[in-house]
């Protein structure tokens, strides 16, 4: 695949981008905040009260993340918040006279009086335990039929309104498959990643009592085996956390759905590794994802994603609608991605004022004023009288943190740059 010249050496908007990704993250603290509640979700739903007890101290049944925590994507997903979404499976042999509302009713009641939470909600597919700043959604898989997949087996559809039914899902299998596919990433660019993290890194999750204090605060030191998968830093799961925050922005207070998160984790495994940088592999899964459903829209067909490891488990089954509906689902997609590569591509070669105000519009004012923070202080130079120099008319800003540069480089005026306001850089 091609990828158009703007976006062959985008220095500076790379950079920017790794401040925009290491914001929206958990961090590590936060990170063995997660890992303990889920150890806390074992312990609740293996207490005797619970009506899960008997079906969860077999030995054999499992209580693990799935979903963005586990394939290390996990962003903040509010737009006026810091709010994570985090999913966890409860793996047991569901008894054969349980009609398909009825696991999920008991796990709702076993749910209660989880430590710490504000609320316990009955959803469609899960039940979602509600903290500050973090919420856990819960679902029930059923693996009596002892599949030759490993971990596969059915999870339940229970809506308010209309038929409860059974679904095939893999969500182990779908982790495992992205993980190896997609890799760990390459050294300079793990590197890189880790010192924005360093620059830009924030602790958000309160603990919710003292107890946990003390468990995270020794989840460094005690040599326990994660709940919560290794974190992955390859270029294309930091590329899938930046598409998700755009389409948290693109969709905020729309009517139409937006497509499920596994169905554009799976698409930013399939585009591969792009040797350009962060910004053509942003710019490339968007693209090629909008080509893909502007594809789809001219034949009068729909994307039938399956997961890789266990084809029963239909990624797309909710999404896009059938019919009209799914028509004007493809289209906003669509069009949304459109809309960020070009953005992308504007921003590749624009001058830091430029980038600035595309980061607010693209991944959200709040982000943006953080991220805008965060590079004030990098490159302010009250205390040194190193230079900072810029490539004319590429957007590239050269500094000892980034990469020298090849192209002819003039000087940056000093002291141009404050959080909150626009810097020409000439």
């Amino acid at each position: 695949m091609t990828e158009p010249n703007p976006l062959l050496k985008p220095d500076t908007a790379d950079e920017v981008l790794l401040d925009v990704a290491a914001l929206i993250e958990l961090s590590p603290r936060d990170r063995r905040v997660a890992d303990n509640r889920y150890r806390l979700l074992k312990t609740h739903l293996e207490r005797e009260r619970s009506k899960l007890r008997p079906y969860l101290v077999d030995g054999e049944s499992r209580i693990y993340s799935q979903g963005s925590i586990a394939t290390s994507t996990t962003i903040v997903s509010g737009t006026d918040d810091d709010r994570f979404d985090v999913d966890a499976i409860v793996e047991i042999d569901v008894p054969a006279d349980w009609d398909d509302d009825h696991a999920l009713d008991l796990l709702e009641e076993s749910l209660q009086g989880f430590p710490g939470a504000a609320a316990i909600v009955r959803r469609t597919r899960c039940v979602q335990i509600q903290f500050p700043f973090m919420h856990m959604d819960v679902a029930i898989l059923d693996r009596r039929a002892r599949l030759a997949i490993p971990r596969a087996g059915e999870i339940f559809h229970s809506p308010d309104t209309g038929a409860s039914m059974r679904v095939s899902s893999n969500p182990w299998g779908f982790t495992g498959w992205f993980r190896l596919t997609v890799g760990v990433g390459d050294a300079p660019f793990t590197e890189a990643l880790r010192r924005h993290r360093q620059d830009v890194g924030r602790d958000r999750l309160p603990v919710l009592d003292a107890s946990e204090a003390v468990v995270v605060a020794k989840a460094e030191q005690d040599d326990l085996p994660p709940m919560i998968p290794s974190r992955l830093d390859a270029q294309q799961a930091v590329a899938l956390k930046l598409l998700k925050r755009n389409l948290n922005i693109s969709y905020a207070g729309a009517a139409t759905p937006r497509p499920p998160s596994i169905y554009v984790t799976k698409r930013a495994a399939d585009i591969g590794y792009i040797p350009q940088g962060l910004t053509a592999q942003l710019y490339v899964l968007a693209s090629d994802t909008a080509k893909i459903m502007r594809d789809h829209l001219d034949a009068g067909t729909q994307p039938e994603d399956l997961n890789p490891s266990y084809p029963p488990d239909r990624i797309t089954d909710r999404w896009p609608r059938a019919g009209k509906p799914g028509e004007t689902d493809m289209r906003t997609l669509a069009e949304a991605l459109e809309h960020l590569g070009e953005r992308l591509a504007e921003m590749a070669t624009a001058p830091l004022a430029e980038i600035a105000a595309i980061v607010d519009e693209l991944f959200g004012e709040r982000i943006g004023k953080q991220q805008r923070a965060v590079l004030a202080k990098r490159y302010d130079r009250r205390d040194t009288g190193a230079p900072i120099l810029s490539a004319p008319r590429t957007g590239g800003i050269y500094a000892p943190a980034i990469a020298p540069a090849s192209a002819p480089l003039v000087e940056v005026p000093r002291h141009n740059f404050h959080a909150g306001r626009a810097v020409k850089i000439r």
